[in-house]
């Protein structure tokens, strides 16, 4: 038999050639077809970026009229459409924020944003909204929480937040009897990090071992009546794990049929420094049984709304009017220009997407007008419908100080109020929480005492008469504090003393005097006291409307525990 014939050196370089021009040409090829993947990937963000606007401008009408709308007086099937209204709403936007985070995350674009944000106050905040779910399903909702958590942490606040609403939403969903708790805990501790275990046990159906491992996977239910009954898009538990996954933490579930789950994850997160920790605690504060109603209080305060939208600028406006300032609608951002040439403002709330001159334009012209006239530069917070990253950080760029995302969350306001202007004694309903049982219309914070915090405190000590008659005791000195600190001009002893009062009244579930005290203490960590002496007067005479309330109620009478 011949042997093959060797290929000349020729006939090898010819087919090298062509090996060569073939991958040439595939190459080509796959670079068009990346190209046209790119192109795909923007056009996709564009398109989400507009429906994000689109959508959530009409949202922040029906979610914010919803709310006024529940605020005034209502028949009881007038009450009940409404909150039919709101509570679709509601789902809605958490479909809408689903969607918008997965694909995020799926093309890669999900930045976290990193700042100092107080842990504790956050998990009480979440624990108080789930306390009253788990109480209209009759379930037992507690929560252990670390002692030893740092004042404030460097993370993406707004994420674990996310994370941990998901977590007890769908442990609550699914627990039909039984409890839901909460437990977090530091795990370990070095000079500058701590790592925190979150867990979220139930004690619901349980999922079996072979079930597990899909719960994470996008688009994912689980088989059976469950998913009947529940619904839902099955992303929630896959953007916690990708969100957990960005931030270098871990998670996990234990899990047996009938008996319930828990659901933990853990994360390293770096403990703030001391002077960006008292800056952040000063600004998220405010909570909603700690309100009281500050009509009247005197502040001066004058705000522009710069708004195309009449029925946004009628949302923020019915808001805001509450604390008493004086309030300036602009429709475009040109009239706000001229508004502002003429006058100045306290505070501007800055629509970003406008015709005529849009949001961005108008906030670098006015904050250079003011800065060539030697104006004052008022803080402009940023009002858009588009949740992306690129947005939040061009209104930085800016000039914006802060940022709202639409539709409008009356929580968010608050703490945006608290960091801007921290002396504006504003009352501003919080998130309207349904009511099933339509069990009275008193709202947190505008009680001189709530009885049942104070039934509370009886049933944990017994005989409360002692203890109120050392409060009134002391209450005369804690006030005269407070005001040789307004006095001296002395922010830091406003601070201290106002701190102190709070604590105590808050004992005795004196939700207007520790609410008063609370916004004055802010003044005093903010170190912006200009109105602390109308806000003193106001604490002053709940100071008396306490004690007489207290006196009433009688310092000998016993109250023990039934």
């Amino acid at each position: 038999m011949t042997p093959p014939k060797e290929a000349t050196p020729e006939q090898q370089i010819a087919e090298l050639e062509a090996i060569i021009r073939r991958l040439r040409e595939e190459n080509e090829r796959l670079r068009e077809k990346a190209n046209h993947a790119d192109s795909a990937n923007k056009a996709k963000s564009d398109f989400l970026a507009m429906i994000s606007h689109e959508i959530r401008t009409p949202m922040n009408g029906v979610i914010g009229l919803s709310e006024l709308l529940l605020g005034t007086g209502l028949e009881s099937r007038q009450k009940h459409f409404a909150e039919l209204i709101l509570t679709s709403a509601r789902n809605l936007l958490t479909l809408i924020n689903s969607l918008l985070d997965f694909s995020k995350i799926e093309a890669k674009k999900m930045v976290l944003d990193l700042s100092p944000f107080d842990l504790t106050d956050m998990l009480l905040e979440t624990m108080e909204l789930y306390t009253l779910s788990g109480e209209q399903k009759e379930l037992q909702v507690e929560a252990d929480i670390d002692e030893r958590l740092a004042p404030s942490y460097i993370g993406d606040g707004y994420r674990i937040r996310q994370i941990l609403v998901n977590l007890l939403g769908n442990a609550i969903k699914f627990t039909s009897s039984g409890e839901v708790s909460l437990k977090v805990t530091i795990i370990d501790r070095t000079a500058n990090t701590d790592t925190i275990r979150f867990e979220v046990r139930d004690t619901g159906p349980g999922i079996v071992r072979e079930k597990q491992g899909e719960l994470f996977q996008p688009f994912t239910q689980l088989d059976g009546p469950a998913k009947l009954r529940h619904g839902g898009t099955g992303l929630g538990l896959s953007i916690c794990a990708k969100l957990i996954e960005l931030m270098d933490g871990a998670l996990g579930l234990n899990s047996v049929p009938g008996e319930g789950s828990t659901f933990w994850f853990q994360l390293r997160l770096p403990v703030a420094a001391t002077e960006t920790d008292s800056q952040d605690t000063c600004c998220c504060l405010d909570d909603d049984e700690k309100m009281t109603n500050q009509a009247g209080s005197g502040c001066s305060y004058t705000i522009l709304i710069v708004d195309d939208e009449p029925t946004n600028r009628m949302v923020l406006r019915e808001s805001l009017q509450r604390a008493g300032a004086g309030i300036v609608e602009a429709e475009d951002g040109r009239q706000a220009i001229d508004y502002c040439m003429t006058r100045d403002f306290d505070c501007i709330f800055m629509d970003c997407q406008m015709p005529v001159v849009d949001g961005f334009e108008a906030t670098e012209k006015i904050l250079a007008n003011a800065a060539d006239s030697n104006r004052p530069i008022p803080p402009i917070i940023a009002l858009t419908a588009d949740a992306t990253l690129d947005t939040r950080q061009r209104c930085q760029d800016t000039g914006m100080k802060d940022y709202l995302l639409k539709p409008l969350n009356f929580d968010e306001l608050k703490q945006v109020i608290g960091r801007q202007l921290p002396d504006l004694q504003v009352h501003i309903q919080g998130r309207h929480v349904i009511d099933r049982d339509n069990e009275g219309e008193s709202k947190a914070g505008d009680m001189i005492i709530n009885p049942e915090k104070l039934e509370k405190l009886g049933d944990n000590i017994g005989n409360l008469g002692p203890v109120i008659t050392v409060f009134l005791q002391t209450l005369n000195s804690r006030f005269t504090d407070i005001s040789r600190a307004v006095q001296a001009k002395d922010a830091d002893a406003i601070a201290r003393a106002a701190h102190t009062l709070k604590g105590s009244s808050s004992q005795f579930g004196a939700e207007e005097l520790s609410g008063l005290c609370r916004r004055m203490e802010d003044m005093g960590r903010s170190h912006n006291i200009s109105q602390a002496d109308p806000l003193l007067r106001e604490i002053g005479r709940a100071a008396e409307r306490l004690r007489e309330e207290l006196s009433r109620r009688g310092t000998g009478n016993s109250h023990s525990s039934t």
